[in-house]
């Protein structure tokens, strides 16, 4: 009993480890949105080769663990959920990337649009950081309640929507905006992957599924 719980606890760290690489890309997203940083945006591209390294180790250690240990269903609960947030950590990074590539490969952003930007990537940040800190504590009552904190980042994004909309309503070319567009749903989809890290924390504590919607 004492070898499985060992193995776990070493087993949700790899997790923690992996989380915080993801959050340091989503960090340095705001740096290079707000400079044009391409050496930067380089940086967090090369960042989400370790990422998906740490996906793959998470899931070869959570087959070793089944393979050696055979886990009680609360500590199997424990692996799958692992498995689970691996993959989602693993998507939100990928966000990071698109949103670098986005740098690279554009003009920097309208100082316009900067704030919207700026408060639409720091919402998410509180969000990210306050689920892994949930995750850690099996909270599942905090859990229920900062799913919430996603609408904040929908929020922001329509409001910059409807500014952009207003500002490019007589403009017949609107390449740039439709780039600009696509890259900021890399905040609303990464926005929905960490509320399907605390439908995964949910569902190994209290072994049901639930549904933010």
């Amino acid at each position: 009993m004492v070898k499985i719980t060992t193995e776990l606890e070493m087993f949700e760290e790899l997790v923690f480890l992996m989380s915080e690489k993801v959050r340091r890309m989503h960090t340095w997203t705001t740096d290079i949105l707000r400079t044009g940083d391409k050496e930067k945006a380089l940086s967090i591209i090369e960042l989400d080769e370790y990422v998906n390294h740490d996906e793959e180790l998470i899931n070869r250690r959570a087959l070793e663990v089944l393979a050696l240990l055979a886990p009680l269903a609360s500590d199997l609960r424990k692996v799958i959920v692992g498995i689970k947030i691996a993959t989602d950590l693993e998507r939100i990074g990928d966000y990071a990337k698109s949103i670098a590539r986005y740098v690279i490969k554009n003009e920097p952003i309208n100082e316009a649009y900067l704030p919207y930007v700026e408060t639409i990537n720091s919402s998410f940040l509180k969000f990210y950081d306050a689920t892994m800190d949930v995750y850690r504590v099996k909270d599942v009552k905090k859990a229920l309640e900062l799913a919430k904190m996603d609408e904040e980042i929908d929020s922001t994004i329509a409001k910059l929507y409807s500014h952009l909309e207003k500002d490019n309503q007589d403009h017949e070319d609107r390449t740039n905006v439709v780039a600009f567009v696509s890259m900021l749903r890399n905040f609303e989809r990464a926005g929905d992957h960490t509320k399907n890290i605390l439908e995964h924390l949910i569902y190994e504590v209290t072994n049901q599924r639930y549904d933010f919607g």
